[in-house]
């Protein structure tokens, strides 16, 4: 990716101000939660030094932010929905956990507490479930949000974004 394209991801990112369409947002949501999955990729795998990944992703959340924030601005709505999206997530990923976590994890954690070499697997199984919870739970909240129409000409948060004629605006 070139100098160009990353000015061009900055605004997206990293301001809350404006308005952006679906396009822009599934294109920012992609991109931050492909970091934050890597980044718990890197905590479950480098043990100790998981702790400086796992702080590093919570760097994510203002990103996050800024992409519902202005695709709220869209649809006429101001950034305080962004409360009703965690709310939401918050508690998907709770249901999620609880349907998943015995499948997943149940007999790895047993092992693990009873000693030998089961912790790495537990650890590897905890870290695969952590990944789908956060593509499942971010996926789902971007879909609905993304789905919400936007409203046509100016608005108090600005222009209509250019992004609502193109497949890939950044292009």
């Amino acid at each position: 990716m070139d100098k160009a394209k990353i000015d061009e991801f900055k605004p997206l990112l990293l301001s809350y101000e404006g308005r952006i369409g679906p396009n822009s947002f599934w294109q920012g949501i992609i991109v931050v939660t492909a970091v934050a999955v890597v980044l718990q990729i890197l905590a479950a795998l480098t043990g100790f030094l998981g702790i400086i990944f796992s702080l590093a992703s919570l760097a994510l959340l203002w990103p996050y932010f800024c992409l519902y924030a202005k695709r709220f601005h869209d649809t006429g709505r101001g950034a305080i929905w962004v409360l009703a999206v965690l709310g939401g997530m918050f508690v998907a990923a709770m249901v999620i956990w609880a349907i998943l976590t015995p499948a997943l994890v149940g007999d790895a954690y047993a092992a693990a507490v009873r000693g030998g070499g089961a912790a790495f697997g537990f650890a590897i199984r905890s870290m695969i479930l952590q990944v789908i919870m956060m593509i499942l739970v971010h996926g789902g909240a971007a879909f609905i949000v993304a789905r919400l129409k936007g409203t046509e000409g100016e608005n108090p948060y600005g222009q209509p974004p250019v992004d609502a004629a193109s497949m890939n605006p950044l292009a």
